[in-house]
């Protein structure tokens, strides 16, 4: 049987020009995405409007459709960065489209004055009682559309990050993984995180990911704030992690973006709940992906204006996120070099796999995310595929 990697998205395998067939990968995510955006796909977006702490706050929800509340799907907070929006995140980073996919109720909160309390002591910051903000609006998504009460899901950008590292070391029994994108911890959150793990033990999984020309939230840290080596190692240490990663460097498929990943990975780590709960069967898992030439950015984004710097081009941040969410690197983290190479299926070989498949997770979906049987698809139209972790993008051109 193929070994596929979860890690490995839609990097187009050999030639299949004369099948007819282009794998077109995450290189043009977004330009999907902006596709689906003017077919209308983020005016199914609801807009959540609630009083908490004296402050009335604001949302905008992305459900799937056809969702029912007995479908009990995750929910995942997209955090933004300071000056930002809720509306920022969603018309940027692509993650509605995901959600056809990965079968997920995508949230985009607003903070107040357009930033977090990152308890980063800056004049002017926010002091608002995010995390319970942040909760509440879970709680308020779980009544109106049945998503889960625990194994919650956050990322963000920049101070969005920063947001999402204090509800993973605040409430690590209602998340079960978060990911920051050029977001560290302040130095005064950082320190009210090194205690051991909420009692009892639970854990919270990390993917962190980090440009090393980062000329706003340093690589190294300072300014009142903790390096991205200082949050990793820390989260290793808290999460029982194995102290030596296994290292890979992703192929650098775009050479003029100025950047290269190389992906640090600690796992397996201890279960994230203890023992008799929900999550004890669950491994955790940290995993780095250092942005060497990367800056203030989300890699694979193409809005202008969004961040500073080189934007990596060789991997999507939104669909890396997504598969260490709810993908195959939830579960298998501990993948070999030799494991992350392209995938050599063709399209025929993948329909005949989804067709014998019996993996939940596996699937075959058109541009709006409706799923399709592999026996009855038509020409000339794009189609998505996820067998065993790893989601590529079709199109059917004769």
């Amino acid at each position: 049987m193929l070994k596929q990697s979860p890690f490995m998205v839609g990097f187009p395998p050999p030639n299949k020009a004369s099948l007819g067939i282009h794998d077109l990968g995450f290189r043009f995510f977004f330009t999907m995405t902006c596709l689906l955006g003017a077919f209308g796909l983020y005016a199914q977006t609801t807009t959540l409007s609630f009083l908490h702490g004296g402050v009335v706050r604001t949302a905008q929800v992305y459900v799937p459709p056809a969702t029912q509340p007995s479908d009990s799907l995750p929910l995942v907070l997209v955090l933004h960065g300071f000056t930002q929006s809720g509306t920022t995140m969603l018309n940027s980073t692509g993650f509605n489209a995901l959600a056809q996919q990965y079968r997920a109720v995508i949230a985009y909160p607003n903070g107040v004055n357009n930033g977090w309390n990152t308890q980063s002591g800056m004049p002017g910051a926010s002091t608002a009682d995010d995390v319970g903000y942040l909760l509440a609006l879970a709680d308020s998504i779980r009544l109106r559309w049945g998503t889960r009460y625990h194994r919650l899901y956050s990322c963000g950008f920049s101070a969005g990050g920063f947001m999402s590292y204090r509800l993973a070391c605040e409430r690590p029994d209602r998340f079960e993984a978060i990911a920051s994108v050029a977001g560290t911890m302040s130095n005064a959150a950082f320190a009210a995180c090194l205690g051991p793990p909420l009692q009892p033990a639970y854990r919270v999984r990390l993917m962190h990911i980090h440009g090393t020309s980062d000329a706003v939230v340093s690589y190294n840290g300072g300014s009142g704030n903790v390096s991205a080596d200082q949050c990793v190692q820390a989260w290793v240490s808290r999460s029982l992690c194995p102290s030596s990663p296994v290292i890979i460097a992703w192929p650098n498929t775009n050479t003029a973006d100025g950047s290269t990943v190389e992906q640090n990975t600690y796992a397996p780590c201890a279960p994230l709940g203890p023992s008799g709960s929900a999550t004890s069967v669950i491994p955790g898992g940290v995993v780095f992906l250092k942005v060497q030439g990367g800056g203030h950015t989300w890699p694979g984004n193409a809005a202008p204006l969004f961040g500073l710097g080189n934007v990596n081009q060789d991997i999507a941040a939104s669909a890396r996120i997504m598969d260490f969410f709810l993908g195959g690197a939830a579960t298998h983290l501990n993948e070999n070099l030799e494991s992350i190479l392209p995938s050599s299926l063709s399209w025929q070989e993948t329909l005949r796999v989804l067709q014998e498949s019996s993996n939940q997770g596996d699937g075959l979906w058109d541009l709006w995310g409706r799923p399709c049987d592999p026996r009855q698809l038509h020409q000339r139209q794009i189609y998505w595929t996820r067998v065993s972790g790893i989601v590529r993008k079709w199109y059917v051109s004769n």
